[in-house]
């Protein structure tokens, strides 16, 4: 139809043009003008039949009445990952910390005595240590969810942590007709199904920002405000895991928070906020007992703060990067309970009230100038709960000695009638330097193969001490605990093979477990060699 009308215009224009000699030539150019207006118009109908209709939509959604612009939020989901495989080889040792413990003698027939055993924590093995999936959905422009999956964990409690961990984690107990007791399982390498919760779920919340300047607001499962390693992303870790202490503060929780940033390059930060603090989230081990998306087991709430100064913040100056920071937690667990009963340690029905807490400082430096490339970092950390998982006192590792008589009521191994509260300290030290961060990095990075590998390198070196390993008391083995510390001493190479996104981590454990004869521990060779391929998107 348009078509046909352009040409009757034009014929029409044509004949009168004909008709009319005495036409002068500016009316000429007129209609000239008008046929060319006509020809563009309806070129335009027909390209506007070809656009698609979201384009057509975005074009009109840009005004709503006459020259009136319209800004419009468009929700944005953003899906992230990270993979790490893990090849680690522990140095092999039959025996474990606990050697001939006191008074394990099986029920009937000759006394029979068990040594807690490493056989099961000791082999060479492939590890999936990670697989996070991360999605973040940005709703509005003032609220955004996050929920982070690591389907891994589902058969974490086979894999259990580094460097000391695996057998600290063993009940050892007594023999029941020449068979260790069904809540020992663990000594064979199985774990109690009471003392495993693998979740897969790892962080779910929603954050409002921008409506109080300065603040954020999270409501939801995350980790709270604690330390610097326990918070930092897996995928930026020094080493392939981390430190030992660390764990008194890498666990999750239900509750909400709110974090404050001020002056430039968040030069002071700080976070407080309320937590459920089930049993198990001071003084326990995070790959094995979890608190996360779980219901609180009494009526108090957990009140957690930090707090982190930067007082230098500039690489391109010689004094560079300087962050200093203290953390705290304090609740009470517990329900209504007089006294300890390993029957009802899930549900705290039966567990005494205890103040506990969780503290600990870190620092982190790293200079700029010709030293630029190099890093520090040091942290303290400290728990103090009543109760470690399980049937017994310990925190992260275990009463490895029971002695019999004075000890339990009943006749599991290791419980005490009274237990005192534990305090557990730990602190490490580590430094590295990263050869592209340095002043031959960019020299590095234009000359021979040999050059450009070298300085895809970082050096890292990692001292670090943790009581990990609790007994008995000898003179009130009822009442209180004695605690031993472990030592280790970790060299590694990162290799980047783009940044952080890929890398490849190789480091080297060397162990050094405790040694008491008066309470049965031996020291166990168990150094380790780990590496770690990572990559995140």
């Amino acid at each position: 139809m348009e078509r046909r009308l352009l040409c009757f215009s034009i014929l029409l224009g044509i004949l009168l043009y004909l008709a009319s000699p005495l036409a002068f030539a500016s009316e000429v150019s007129d209609l000239k003008a008008e046929v060319e207006k006509l020809r563009h118009e309806i070129s335009a109908r027909e390209e506007s039949k070809q656009l698609p209709i979201g384009a057509v939509d975005t074009a009109a959604a840009k005004h709503y009445g006459p020259d009136l612009e319209v800004k419009t939020w468009a929700p944005k989901l953003t899906v992230g990952g990270l993979v790490q495989v893990w090849y680690q080889a522990v140095q092999n040792d039959h025996l474990s910390v606990s050697k001939n413990p006191f008074n394990f003698p099986n029920t009937g027939g000759p006394a029979r005595y068990l040594s807690e055993t490493n056989e099961s924590a000791d082999n060479d093995t492939f590890r999936v240590r990670r697989t996070e999936i991360r999605f973040r959905a940005e709703v509005t422009e003032k609220v955004t969810a996050y929920v982070m999956l690591d389907p891994s964990r589902e058969h974490s409690e086979t894999y259990l942590p580094l460097p000391t961990f695996p057998r600290h984690n063993t009940v050892v107990g007594p023999l029941v007709d020449n068979k260790l007791p069904s809540t020992l399982l663990a000594q064979t390498g199985e774990i109690l199904p009471r003392n495993v919760r693998p979740h897969v779920l790892q962080d779910a919340y929603i954050i409002f920002h921008d409506i109080v300047p300065h603040h954020t607001f999270k409501l939801g499962q995350f980790k709270p405000p604690v330390g610097e390693e326990a918070l930092r992303d897996t995928g930026w870790l020094d080493f392939v895991d981390r430190a030992m202490v660390t764990s008194i503060a890498n666990v999750r929780d239900l509750g909400a928070s709110v974090s404050g940033t001020w002056l430039a390059n968040d030069r002071v930060t700080y976070d407080f906020g309320l937590f459920n603090g089930p049993y198990g989230t001071i003084l326990s081990d995070p790959e094995i007992t979890e608190a996360g998306n779980r219901s609180d087991e009494n009526d108090e709430k957990d009140f957690a703060w930090r707090v982190a100064v930067r007082p230098v913040w500039d690489l391109k100056k010689w004094y560079g990067r300087l962050e200093l920071g203290y953390h705290r937690t304090d609740g009470v667990h517990g329900e209504a309970g007089a006294e300890f009963d390993p029957d009802f340690t899930l549900n705290a029905e039966n567990l005494t009230r205890t103040a506990v807490n969780r503290q600990g400082a870190w620092a982190w430096y790293r200079p700029g100038g010709p030293v630029r490339g190099w890093w520090l970092r040091g942290e303290w950390g400290s728990g103090k709960d009543r109760f470690g998982f399980g049937a017994n006192t310990s925190l992260l590792g275990l009463g490895s000695v029971d002695l019999g008589a004075k000890g339990p009521r009943g006749g599991s191994a290791f419980t005490q009638a009274n237990p005192a509260p534990l305090v557990v300290q730990g602190w490490f030290f580590s430094t590295g330097y990263r050869v592209s961060d340095g002043v031959f990095g960019a020299g590095l990075a234009k000359g021979s193969r040999m050059q450009r590998e070298l300085n895809r390198m970082e050096f890292a070196f990692r001292y670090e001490v943790y009581q990990n390993v609790t007994t008995e008391d000898l003179v009130q083995p009822d009442r209180h605990s004695d605690q031993f510390k472990t030592q280790v001493w970790t060299t590694g190479v990162n290799y980047y093979l783009r940044g952080q996104n890929a890398k490849i981590q190789a480091n080297y454990l060397i162990v050094d477990d405790p040694d008491s004869k008066s309470h049965g521990l031996r020291e166990v060779r168990n150094s380790v060699f780990a590496v770690n391929l990572q990559v995140s998107f």
